[in-house]
């Protein structure tokens, strides 16, 4: 025996008849599909009847000076430009000159061809969508203070103007939307053709229709505006879609049906030609306090994108 002291050695704890726990699972790294298709709000939703947005649409244009003088305006500014660069014609395409992504850029990219040429019209055609994307914002803006406050006031410039990355993305959107569908449109033959041509633009408005009002009412980024836009059009018993294809068949058939006012080529629009592409305008703006108004009436019950977890949550210790 010496007389140094033996070092105690520590046994092993009895087992306590319970399975030690398992370390929790990671969680499941989120990407951009589960943001932009997040689960669908359960139960009924307070988003108003398409009558009932459809009358408080013309409600609100109607009752605003501005959001009737403004796209007058537009359109007759619009019309002197393109004169004045060599437009000759014909008018009646300018009725579609306020509608929104995708069915307005396909008159960009008519207008592109036409001035310019197939290879200068690829060119020509960002000037218009850069055009058609300030439009949109101002438009939106002002519609939005119009439904809010009851009155338009200068403010709506500056906030239209903050989300005119929102209002272009849609515009390119709209573009890439046609090229594709223009694409496989002539493999499917004339029938099907024209079957997805219209449903792609509708499919583009019932998913991107939401995001500048988004933009502007609640200050949010390009990306996140778009997503939550889906989101909103995935909103089950709003008749999303149904608004959607009630709005883009007629919207279509209105500047192709034969006999129209202004549909023959020439500088020098008749009255009635006038007339109607102001009247279809003003429409068109109609329809966008349409889905404005929709969107504000549920914002609150949209589904906020999932929150991806930290790269290192998935990592366990080894």
């Amino acid at each position: 025996m010496t007389n140094k002291r033996r070092k105690k050695t520590r046994t092993a704890p009895p087992p306590s008849g319970y399975r030690d726990p398992k370390p929790a699972a990671p969680a499941p790294k989120r990407g951009i599909l589960d943001s932009v298709f997040a689960p669908r709000v359960p139960g009924a939703t307070s988003m108003p009847r398409v009558r009932t947005a459809l009358t408080r649409g013309v409600v609100t244009v109607l009752g605003s000076p501005v959001l009737v003088i403004a796209p007058i305006l537009y359109v007759l500014v619009v019309w002197l430009v393109l004169i004045a660069v060599g437009y000759q014609g014909p008018f009646a395409p300018l009725a579609n000159l306020l509608a929104l992504p995708p069915i307005g850029t396909s008159l960009d990219a008519t207008l592109a061809t036409s001035l310019f040429g197939l290879q200068g019209g690829l060119f020509g055609i960002i000037v218009f969508l850069v055009a058609r994307a300030i439009a949109l914002a101002l438009l939106t803006a002002a519609v939005v203070e119009a439904l809010e406050d009851g009155v338009v006031t200068r403010a709506c410039l500056r906030r239209g103007l903050r989300v005119l990355p929102v209002t272009f993305a849609i515009c390119i959107i709209g573009v890439g939307i046609l090229t594709v569908s223009s694409f496989f449109g002539p493999l499917l033959g004339p029938g099907f053709g024209i079957l997805l041509q219209v449903g792609a633009l509708v499919i583009g408005l019932y998913l991107f229709a939401f995001a500048p009002v988004i933009a502007v009412d609640e200050g949010r980024t390009m990306p996140d505006s778009l997503a939550r836009s889906i989101r909103a059009a995935r909103i089950p018993g709003t008749g999303n879609l149904t608004l959607a294809a009630l709005y883009v068949v007629p919207s279509i058939a209105v500047i192709v049906a034969p006999g129209e006012p202004g549909s023959l080529m020439g500088v020098n629009p008749s009255i009635a030609a006038w007339m109607f592409v102001l009247v279809i305008d003003l429409l068109h703006v109609i329809l966008l306090a349409t889905f404005t108004f929709r969107y504000l009436s549920v914002a609150h019950e949209v589904p906020e994108a999932p929150v991806r977890a930290p790269a290192s949550a998935g990592r366990g210790r080894r």
